[in-house]
């Protein structure tokens, strides 16, 4: 769903529909570029608002209701490009200056008289991309009073904004920006004016690519230091570095470069003091050395050297990981499907995996008789099927994590049980073989590599069509050697880019073997389509599961599903994985009948080591953390933030963000609207709704992470001795309704969710068929290939009217095969993407220019041209600057006292 078509109007006038109604509602997933173009700073700031795209108001956040209410002034030509400088009229015979006063200022020049004199000058500098860049000089004490102080970079003004600082502290000039790019290197220069005359001084800044191996043997590509004026120069440092618990830690620096040299380590941006955490700091002529007595999970971090003399800065960074046994698993091992001589033992997963992912798990087993522990058996899974149990005695059990540094210390001890007890009646021997369907069954784990010399019809039955999605379809597949069942994912992927998204989402999913995760067991390659072959999930959604006849839903059943969607994201996160799409499509029961569920769908996961700062425009409102609207970095609270989403409809059947449309859900997003005033919270223990409201918090920091969800009192609480009070389930089914209405017509990015298996009652090897719309797709998705045409636009950029220090915004859709290529112009000049111009362009063919921080300068004619091997086409649009309403009324008062 595309936002464009919802802010064609300067204002949304909402529906007239209640809270429960608007709580129900429930838009599709969408990219939030097509939003963010109409976003920019209030029309009454004199200050324009610095933003990076999308740009922030002038409020200081990221609030969508701000764009819908914002109101267009009329541009006065005749006073375009008056802003400042001075007019010259005549008089009685004579001339008169008139300066325009601009914030109260008169922009005079001033008279030159004494020379100011600088008592430090820049110095040229070399940082790294994504680095904290400093320039300062300072001038004499005398000259530092009413100095005007203007910054430029290869000839053009610098301004402040939320990215650079311009500060002047007694006569102490500086210029930082905290993360450098490509863009901010060349030739600076700080020139100082006063009554007094004017001084200047100038250096150079070389950024360099942070890939390169050897920060020593990089060459400038702007003015090269003399031996003598020699910025500092790391010679030797060490990669990423992971050390055994309890181990000694060395960290060496090696450097050059004209003395004196002043070294400062810091942890996470902060100086580390000697001596504190056991961490030592020596050195000696050339060198420096960070040394840490014996490693702890508290010393785990990213470590930075800054060297630092009179003519640069170096820095260098490094991961530290403290690797370590895994820490005991989490809550106490639980039993169930109690039988004669059996039972199943369940129980969760460490809350830190020591570094390392978990490899398996050591079951330990006491009993009444010999009374000590003894080593049952080791396995993968989070759940055992226990046998040959005795009746006449009772049994505890524990549980260690194993991983590749060793055995963990053992969980707490299970509760005392006895297997063979007579059953109550017959009703309860029927539940209990129901209960067969529970068991958690070890699922087949395995790296895929992705064939390309065999076709999957060559492996498999491809029987029926399990569902339908804009991206492909999803068939039965009947494994031939073995008849194991599977779900074939037929994905369309005609061009390279689509093919490598694909391959993302296989190499993902290959690092996730988990028993709550689906799993990708084989995957081929053709020509024009990529076949994911999936582990079969049978139960249907959760809230599809949960409004049947035959469900009680209570406060204890939330807990359990809860418990197992933390669970799955925990162990996603420790692989160093974002999902980005958890919502209830997403969380699926393993059968009809058991509690079991698995996530699914990783088609927007990405990984977050070595990504840097990872920031992404995609996303369903209404799931979607503020973060991903207001295009800021995003992290693992991202997806607990819908987690906490996911539970407050979970046990209210309401949606605590929903508006009347997308935009008024985005506001709510952005402005963490929310609360518990519904009835449907009158039912609701205290517990359950602080664990909600830890989940959303609109400061990412303090949210809870997962394993302070597995701690927090309302899931540790033990649900077989809490009240099961039931609560109503008319508003989950009304939100359920609405969801399936709104995404009629929709293609959902989820492609042939595997929801559609649903359809099977139970995995059933009933034997079926393609029909004959099937197979043709099938032979479509082997041979087809997509029909080339010359570049075409189905949606052209249209004239834009901004205010002055807001963000404007072009979008159009290009149509073409081969994918074209796009450039942009901007009067007839290519345009570079820089942080004033962010250039988007999808796999739909959607194409955007965001440039924020309007500014006269900005008032031009846009092209945008697509070109392929078939020919070319453009399209053109204006952007029209409007002069700010506060500098318009000074203006207009200006030419009063003229007159």
């Amino acid at each position: 769903m595309d936002f464009k078509a919802n802010l064609k109007g300067v204002g949304v006038k909402p529906k007239s529909l209640s809270e429960e109604e608007r709580k129900v509602n429930s838009p599709q997933q969408v990219d939030f570029r097509a939003v963010l173009g109409k976003k920019g700073g209030a029309a009454n700031s004199n200050k324009p608002a610095a933003a990076d795209p999308p740009a922030k108001n002038a409020g200081g956040s990221n609030d969508f209701r701000s764009v819908l209410a914002n109101k267009k002034k009329q541009a006065t030509p005749e006073k375009n490009g008056e802003n400042g400088g001075a007019k010259t009229t005549e008089k009685d015979g004579g001339k008169t200056t008139v300066n325009n006063c601009v914030d109260g200022g008169i922009n005079e020049k001033k008279t030159a008289g004494k020379e100011l004199q600088f008592m430090e000058k820049l110095s040229n500098v070399t940082v790294l991309d994504g680095q904290r860049l400093r320039l300062q000089c300072r001038l004499a004490s005398s000259d530092a009073r009413d100095v005007t102080v203007t910054w430029t970079l290869d000839g053009k003004v610098v301004k402040p904004s939320k990215f650079i600082v311009l500060a002047n502290e007694g006569g102490l000039l500086s210029l930082t920006i905290d993360k450098a790019l490509p863009e901010d290197e060349g030739e600076y220069r700080c020139r100082a004016e006063s009554s007094a005359g004017r001084a200047e001084c100038s250096c150079m800044v070389l950024v360099d690519d942070p890939t390169e191996n050897s920060p020593a043997d990089k060459k400038s590509k702007k003015a090269t230091p003399t031996s003598e004026t020699l910025p500092p120069q790391i010679l030797q440092f060490p990669e990423d570095m992971k050390i055994l618990a309890g181990e000694k830690v060395e960290i060496v620096c090696r450097f050059s470069g004209a003395p004196p040299i002043t070294c400062t380590w810091l942890k996470f941006r902060k100086p580390i003091q000697e001596g504190s955490g056991d961490i030592s700091i020596s050195g000696g002529e050339g060198s420096s050395q960070l040394t840490i007595g014996s490693g702890q999970q508290e010393h785990c971090g990213c470590y930075t050297v800054e060297l630092r003399n009179a003519y640069g800065l170096r820095q260098a960074a490094l991961n530290l990981t403290i690797v370590d046994k895994p820490d005991p698993p989490a809550k106490v091992p639980a039993a169930s499907d109690i039988r004669r001589s059996s039972l199943t033992l369940s129980w969760y997963g460490p809350t830190y995996d020591g570094g390392s992912a978990v490899q398996s798990y050591n079951l330990e087993i006491w009993d009444s008789v010999e009374k000590e522990w003894k080593h049952l058996v080791s396995c993968n899974s989070t759940s055992y099927n226990v046998q040959n149990l005795l009746p006449e005695r009772q049994y505890k059990f524990r549980v260690r994590a194993v991983n590749i540094y060793g055995v963990g210390e053992p969980s707490a001890e299970s509760e005392p049980v006895t297997v063979g007890l007579a059953e109550d009646d017959e009703n309860h021997e029927e539940e209990a073989e129901e209960e067969d369907d529970d068991l958690e069954k070890e699922p087949d784990y395995r790296d895929v590599t992705i064939r390309t010399d065999m076709k999957v019809k060559e492996l498999y039955d491809v029987e029926e069509r399990l569902g339908t999605g804009k991206f492909g379809q999803v068939f039965k597949l009947v494994e031939k050697s073995t008849k194991k069942v599977w779900a074939g994912k037929f994905i369309k992927a005609y061009s390279a880019k689509e093919k490598e998204n694909v391959r993302q989402e296989i190499g993902i999913m290959n690092s996730l073997h988990h028993p709550k995760l689906v799993q990708c067991i084989d995957a081929f390659e053709g020509k024009s389509d990529i076949v994911m072959v999936l582990e079969m999930i049978s139960g249907g959604e959760l809230f599809e599961r949960i409004i049947d006849e035959d469900f009680e839903l209570t406060e204890r059943e939330v807990i359990k599903y809860m418990l197992q969607i933390v669970d799955g994201v925990s162990f996603i996160h420790k692989q160093g994985i974002v999902h980005l799409d958890l919502k209830p499509e997403n969380i699926m029961c393993v059968n009809k009948t058991g509690s079991k569920i698995k996530l699914i769908d990783f088609g927007l996961a990405r990984r977050l080591e070595n990504a840097g700062t990872l920031k992404v425009l995609f996303g369903t409102p209404e799931f979607v953390a503020p973060e991903v609207i207001n295009y800021e970095a995003i992290s693992y609270p991202t997806d607990m933030w819908s987690i906490g989403v996911i539970c407050y409809i979970l046990v209210s059947g309401l949606s605590p963000f929903m508006g009347d449309n997308d935009n008024e859900t985005l506001s709510n997003v952005t402005s963490a609207t929310w609360d518990f005033e519904d009835e449907a919270f009158d039912e609701i223990s205290d517990n359950a709704k602080d664990f909600i409201t830890n989940l959303l918090k609109k400061d990412m920091k303090a949210r809870l992470t997962c394993a302070q969800c597995f701690e927090h009192t309302w899931l540790k609480q033990d649900t077989n001795t809490m009240k099961a009070k039931k609560l109503s389930k008319e508003r989950m089914k009304k939100y359920i309704l609405r969801r399936k209405w709104q995404k009629t017509g929709h293609a959902v990015r989820a492609i042939g969710r595997l929801s559609s298996m649903a359809m099977l009652a139970g995995v059933s090897a009933k034997k079926g068929s393609p029909t004959e719309e099937d197979n043709q797709f099938l032979e479509c998705l082997e041979y087809e290939q997509k029909t080339e045409c010359k570049p075409s636009f189905s949606s052209v950029i249209k004239d834009v009217e901004v205010v002055e220090g807001s963000a404007a915004r072009f979008d159009c859709k290009i149509e073409g095969y081969p994918d074209p290529e796009v450039v942009w112009y901007k009067d007839d000049q290519p345009i570079k993407e820089t942080r004033h111009f962010q250039i988007d362009y999808d796999e739909d063919g959607n194409c955007s220019l965001v440039i924020s921080e309007v500014s006269g300068d900005d008032d031009a004619k846009y092209t945008v041209k697509a070109v392929n091997s078939l020919g070319e086409a453009t399209c053109t649009a204006e952007l029209l600057v409007e002069v700010m309403a506060g500098e318009e009324e000074e203006e207009e008062e200006e030419e009063e006292e003229e007159e």
